[in-house]
C-alpha cells in the first residue's frame, strides 16, 4: 500500500469494514428472529390443526412465556397469532419463503397485513427488498397502491418500444403519486417544479429504478445513430 496515501484513507478503509461487519451482524439477528417466529408459528399451527389446542390455548402460552420469561418482548397473544398467520400463509410457497428474512418482522407484517393476494405478497416483497424501502416507505406505498398501478394497470408500451427497450414497462408509469408535496387543487408546471426540488429523492424514489438528478435545466444529448438530436431537461432528472 502506497505510504504517500493520506491518513484518513486507510481509516476510512477500517471503518467502511466495521460499517460492514455491523450490517452482517444486523442481518444475522434479523434471520434468527424471523425464523424463531415461523417455527413458534409452526408449531401452535400444528397444534391446533391436530385439535391438541384451541384459541385459548395460544392466551395461556402467552402467560406462560411472560411469567418465565421475564423481560421477554414480542410475545403476546395477537403477536402469537400474527406468527402463526405468517406461517400458514407462506409454508406452501418455498419461492417467496426464502425472501422473508430478508426482511424486518415490522415490513413482514404491513406486508402480510395489507396484501390481498398471493402475487402482491410477492411483489411488496420483491420491491421492498430491491429497493430497501423503510416501513414508513413500505406503507406509503400500499397507500399509493403502486401493486395495482404498475402490475394489475400497467403502462400501454407500444411493440416498438417494447422491442427496442424491453425494460420500458418497469421505467414509464401512466401516472406518478406526489401527494408528499401537498399540492393545491389547481397548479402550474412551475408550481410543481418549485415544490419538486426540495423533495427530490422521495420523488426520485417515486420514479423507481434508473432516475438520478444532475442539476436544474440541464441540456442532455440523445441521439441515436440515424436520428441526433438535443433537448434539455427542465427538472434535470433523467433516466
Amino acid at each position: 500500500m502506497s505510504a504517500n496515501l493520506a491518513p484518513d484513507t486507510h481509516f476510512a478503509e477500517v471503518a467502511k469494514l466495521i460499517a460492514a461487519a455491523r450490517q452482517r451482524a444486523v442481518q444475522s439477528v434479523n434471520t434468527t428472529l424471523i425464523e424463531l417466529y415461523w417455527q413458534v408459528g409452526e408449531y401452535i399451527s400444528r397444534k391446533i390443526e391436530a385439535a391438541e389446542w384451541g384459541d385459548g390455548v395460544v392466551m395461556q402460552l402467552a402467560d406462560y412465556l411472560a411469567r418465565t420469561q421475564p423481560g421477554l418482548r414480542g410475545f403476546t397473544r395477537p403477536n402469537l397469532f400474527r406468527m402463526r398467520q405468517f406461517y400458514e400463509t407462506y409454508q406452501a410457497d418455498k419461492k417467496v419463503s426464502a425472501l422473508l428474512t430478508q426482511l424486518p418482522w415490522t415490513h413482514n407484517l404491513i406486508i402480510l397485513s395489507q396484501s390481498k393476494h398471493p402475487e402482491e405478497r410477492e411483489f411488496y416483497l420483491r420491491m421492498a427488498i430491491r429497493e430497501k424501502w423503510s416501513s414508513r416507505e413500505l406503507e406509503r406505498q400500499f397507500k399509493a397502491a403502486l401493486f395495482e398501478r404498475t402490475v394489475l394497470s400497467p403502462t400501454k408500451v407500444s411493440a416498438a418500444l417494447r422491442q427496442i427497450q424491453p425494460e420500458a414497462l418497469s421505467i414509464f408509469k401512466d401516472s406518478y403519486l406526489v401527494e408528499f408535496l401537498d399540492p393545491p387543487d389547481r397548479y402550474n408546471e412551475a408550481d410543481l417544479q418549485t415544490t419538486l426540488l426540495p423533495n427530490l429523492r422521495r420523488f426520485l424514489m417515486e420514479l423507481g429504478d434508473g432516475f438520478a438528478f444532475v442539476g436544474e435545466k440541464v441540456r442532455v444529448q440523445v441521439s441515436t445513430p440515424s436520428f441526433p438530436r438535443r433537448r434539455e431537461s427542465r427538472n434535470g432528472c433523467m433516466a
